[in-house]
């Protein structure tokens, strides 16, 4: 178990670190509003383009959006109140233990809009040195992924585990 501890503890401050660091923070280059706190977002890779998770004050509401601070492309949902958090699913899985047990987490929010499914994705393998951060987004059975910069990340889904106004899947 110590090693569990240990394990998630270093997981825990590379992710400060690099929240810390990154390009999304130091750059203001996020799509929140000045009222609201961003909670995740990162780059996509080899574009301009932003993906944010964005809190409105006092937990009233989640909201995703895509695309520049010039031009918000997609922001969902519409209606930004506290029943907003229920148009969102979360699903998390996590194992601990070092290399030898092949640590890794899998952190996913989704939601559909207009027929049109999109799931933003955390994952990491330790043992392989994998690790994906992107959103995956389903229109009818096509399937585009758009992968984000690692270095850009901010935050990390891991911590929403503990906003319990969200469906768990």
């Amino acid at each position: 178990m110590p090693n569990n501890i240990y394990i998630l503890f270093v997981f825990i401050v590379w992710v400060f670190s690099a929240g810390c660091q990154a390009e999304l923070s130091r750059h203001g280059l996020n799509l929140c509003t000045s009222e609201e706190t961003l909670l995740f977002g990162f780059r996509v890779s080899g574009e301009d383009k932003y993906m944010s998770l964005c809190e409105g004050r006092d937990e009233g509401y989640l909201t995703y959006r895509f695309g520049t601070p010039a031009n918000v492309e997609l922001q969902y949902p519409e209606i930004l109140d506290e029943g907003s958090w229920g148009d969102f699913s979360f699903y998390g899985y996590s194992r601990g233990g070092g290399a030898e047990n092949d640590a890794m987490g899998d952190y996913s929010i989704s939601f559909t809009n207009q027929g049109v499914e999109y799931t933003v994705s955390q994952s990491w393998r330790l043992r392989s040195n994998e690790y994906f951060l992107g959103v995956l987004v389903n229109m009818g059975g096509e399937r585009v992924v758009l992968q984000g910069e690692r270095d850009s990340q901010f935050g990390s889904l891991v911590f929403f585990e503990k906003k319990e106004k969200l469906k768990a899947e």
